[in-house]
């Protein structure tokens, strides 16, 4: 029977979308492709998600390279790219009432110490309701890595047979799917509170 609810954050929790951002912190098409080269296929924004380099440091690798009229946009970019998305907050309502039930719930997550940021700025209201969370920088392996996965069950004690994992990169889940874990493919906001319900209805512990 299903006991634990572990959450991806982006675009699950909260809306990842990196031309999104790119857009709303630089309007000029070229621009932005620069933006988009130096920053995120340059494999300096995996890095943060690795733990190998902080925000600071992933930061000013990235203003070193570019002339002085790049530095606003890059900084928002790194520091306050959450303020320009969407929050799932129909969700995070919903994952109330499900801990209000008796189901424990956690976050598992490919992310930086953004992550405090976020819930410093009130985005991520279900904070106080985690029974716990793991974050890839924290940890140094990312997903769909299994070790990740292994390191969310030794810590806080979960069977994977008692879990359900809601994430919006099938390789992550199909990870999780060899682990035992019970997988959601998140695709909107509506669908993934139908999709949990209807795992719960069928095999929740407090139905």
């Amino acid at each position: 029977m299903i006991k634990n609810l572990i959450f991806d954050l982006g675009n699950v929790l909260i809306e990842w979308n990196s031309e999104k951002i790119l857009t709303s912190f630089e309007p000029e098409k070229e621009r932005r492709q620069l933006l988009r080269q130096v920053i995120f296929e340059s494999g300096v924004w995996h890095q943060t998600d690795k733990g190998e380099l902080s925000l600071k440091e992933a930061c000013d690798e990235v203003l070193v390279q570019l002339d002085d009229s790049y530095h606003p946009a890059v900084q928002n970019i790194f520091y306050n790219w959450y303020e320009v998305v969407e929050v799932y907050s129909g969700l995070q309502e919903q994952i109330g009432l499900w801990a209000d039930q008796g189901y424990r719930i956690y976050i598992l997550s490919t992310t930086c110490e953004i992550f405090y940021r976020i819930e410093k700025a009130g985005l991520l209201p279900i904070f106080p309701l985690l029974s716990g969370y793991i974050l890839s920088s924290e940890v140094g392996v990312v997903k769909p890595e299994p070790e990740i996965y292994q390191k969310l069950l030794k810590k806080y004690s979960l069977n994977p047979t008692e879990s359900v994992f809601i994430d919006d990169i099938q390789a992550n889940l199909d990870t999780a799917a060899e682990l035992g874990f019970e997988t959601i493919l998140s695709t909107s906001e509506p669908e993934n509170i139908r999709a949990m319900e209807a795992l719960l209805a069928a095999k929740g512990e407090f139905v």
